[in-house]
């Protein structure tokens, strides 16, 4: 009867970068169908859910469950939607403990309006930045600034 209620998940490993300092790899659990969209669910997605704590199990083995809003930043796969147009900003975000990380960010913003205080503004409480051949969900209220690079 208990198996009757499990829901099917997927593995998905990830580096969490938490505001304190600490960073750990992990593996997140990703339901095999999405709630808003078709396909499997992404970090992104599980990152945007009301639930404040996400279960996540260290390379150790130990099970945690991690304060979202704790996640300054997190390592993990990003596919953006193939359909829609980028406007692109190379920038430097600093963190509120000194960390700072600089790379892309794609903005499904209109080209005439994509700007960078509209995009952190007014968007999810994370956001996709691409870092060479890594990328990043950033927690946009754990950044201290931004600054765009030419």
């Amino acid at each position: 009867m208990a198996d009757d209620l499990r829901v099917e998940k997927r593995n998905e490993q990830v580096s969490l970068f938490m505001a304190d300092g600490l960073t750990f790899e992990a593996t997140v659990f990703l339901a095999k169908y999405a709630m808003f969209h078709s396909g499997e669910q992404t970090v992104l997605d599980l990152l945007l859910e009301e639930d404040p704590f996400l279960p996540a199990k260290t390379t150790g083995g130990e099970f945690h469950l991690v304060r979202k809003g704790m996640i300054s930043h997190i390592r993990c796969l990003v596919d953006l939607d193939p359909a829609l147009e980028y406007t692109e900003r190379r920038v430097k975000i600093s963190f509120l403990g000194g960390e700072a990380l600089q790379g892309l960010i794609k903005m499904d913003l209109p080209s005439h309006s994509a700007r960078m205080t509209d995009y952190i503004n007014g968007g999810a409480e994370f956001f996709p930045l691409f870092s060479g051949d890594h990328t990043y969900l950033v927690n946009r209220s754990l950044v201290r600034d931004l600054v765009l690079i030419n």
